[in-house]
Order: structure tokens, then C-alpha cells, then sequence
């Protein structure tokens, strides 16, 4: 049995870790499917996932991956449910959930009906369609409201089901780090940057109590003093992160 596993997102879920220092993820236990790159084929996952999925007119991080959590969540899911993953990319840094309804949304749902697609050619029918959403740090930096972030979020999530989606496992972002850096890079300082961060990470957790289909399975907000950077954490992060979701989104698909 197989589950198929969108992962969608910006900078965090694509990934700004050290990809030697990340879990191998066995062939036995989840595989990826690069609907850019290689459409005809499933190919095992390696770190940096996903590294060269990039559409000029859509989904494009260049050459930014350096290591994610998905080979951490892929192996972690698999073991507690029982069932492989075929795992799709689908992630670009600094991106807002209004560039998502723009544009990225609609790559995302193509990249997911491809991965369905394939499969169902090969006689393979997933036991679950599902998607991993990690975002919110730009919509953080613009300022965005809680109301506007989970409107932006359910008519994203509504474009994704449209593509076959059945549940989103959502990883909650975590905090602009003022710990190290006191200001930003435009000279804001840093804590009033968090406080958007904060916004952010309440429409979150309020998105998950308002849809049936969207579960809080993993967040960021505890890894503070794990950051690396004004926005993103060391390979070890991404590994206990990656661990915690899909064990928590796996036992809840058993």
C-alpha cells in the first residue's frame, strides 16, 4: 500500500538545512515523484528534495534547497502506518499566500493530478492523497491578518482537494529570530516582527479547529534558539520537526 504526499510550501519545507546531515530515506519506504524533471518515473528520495523541481511560470526555488524534512516525515510516516509514500515537491522560499492563489497554487494541484496520474498507469491506486503545508513567514513579513491568511489558506486548500487531496497535515511556522538578531534586515525591530509571526501562527492553529480536513501535526515554534538564520534552522531541526509530523500525521491516517 501507498500514500501520496504533496509537499507544499515556502522556504522551511523546502528546505535551508545541511543535506549530509540528513536520514536516508530507503526505497522500501517512500520514493519521489519529480513531475518537472522526470514525469515518467519514480525515482528515491534524496536531500536536497526536490532540489531541481523548478517551473520558470510556477514553482521555482532555483537553486536554494540545502536539505528538508521530508525524508525525516517520509520515513516517520511510513512506520507508523504501514504503507510507502510516493512524495511530490512542491515548495519556493519567500513566497505569500497571495502569490500561492496567483500562481503556485494552481502548479501545486498540476503537480499532484501528474503524481496521480502515473500512478494509476503503473496499477497503483493510493491508499491516501494527502498534502504537507508549511508557510506563513512572508504573509508574516506583509503584515497580513489572521482572517485574510486563513481565507487566502481555505481557497488554496480548495484548489488542492479539487486535484484529489484528502487531508492536509499542516506544519506550523515558527518565530522571526529575534533571539540573535535584534533587528531585521530593514532595520525593524525584530520582536515587532515576531508579533506578525504571531498572528501568523494563531490563524494556524484557528485553521485547524475550523476545517474537519486540516490537522496541526508539526511546529516550528519551539526550535527558537535552533535557528540559523533570520528565518530558517540547521538540518537537525528539520530532522526532529520532519520526525514529530510524520509520526503525528501517521498515526492519525492508521
Amino acid at each position: 500500500m501507498t500514500d501520496l504526499i504533496l509537499f507544499a510550501g515556502q522556504s522551511n519545507m523546502a528546505g535551508r538545512g545541511e543535506a549530509e546531515a540528513a536520514q536516508k530515506c530507503p526505497p522500501s519506504v517512500g520514493l519521489e515523484y519529480r513531475a518537472v524533471t522526470a514525469p515518467d518515473q519514480l525515482v528515491p528520495i534524496e536531500e536536497p528534495f526536490g532540489f531541481a523541481e523548478n517551473r520558470t511560470d510556477g514553482i521555482d526555488d532555483e537553486d536554494k534547497k540545502s536539505g528538508s524534512m521530508v525524508s525525516a516525515f517520509v520515513n516517520a510516516y511510513a512506520a507508523a502506518t504501514g504503507r510507502s509514500v510516493v512524495a511530490v515537491s512542491a515548495s519556493e522560499g519567500g513566497t505569500s499566500t497571495a502569490r500561492w492563489l496567483e500562481v503556485l497554487a494552481a502548479d501545486a494541484a498540476d503537480r499532484l493530478r501528474a503524481a496521480r496520474g502515473f500512478l494509476q498507469e503503473q496499477g497503483t491506486v493510493p491508499a491516501h492523497i494527502l498534502v504537507v503545508w508549511c508557510q506563513g513567514e512572508t504573509d508574516g513579513d506583509l503584515d497580513v491578518s489572521g482572517e485574510e491568511y486563513r481565507q487566502n489558506f481555505a481557497r488554496i486548500w480548495a484548489m488542492l482537494k479539487q486535484a484529489g487531496a484528502e487531508q492536509c497535515g499542516l506544519i506550523q511556522i515558527g518565530h522571526f529570530n529575534y533571539a540573535s538578531y535584534p533587528t531585521s534586515r530593514q532595520g525593524e525591530d525584530s520582536r515587532a516582527v515576531d508579533a506578525r509571526y504571531e498572528v501568523i501562527r494563531r490563524a494556524q492553529e484557528q485553521l485547524c479547529q475550523e476545517l474537519p480536513d486540516v490537522t496541526m501535526v508539526g511546529s516550528f515554534a519551539p526550535c527558537l534558539a535552533l535557528m540559523k538564520d533570520h528565518f530558517h534552522y540547521h538540518q537537525q531541526t528539520y530532522e526532529e520537526v520532519g520526525t514529530q509530523a510524520g509520526d503525528a500525521f501517521g498515526k492519525m491516517m492508521q
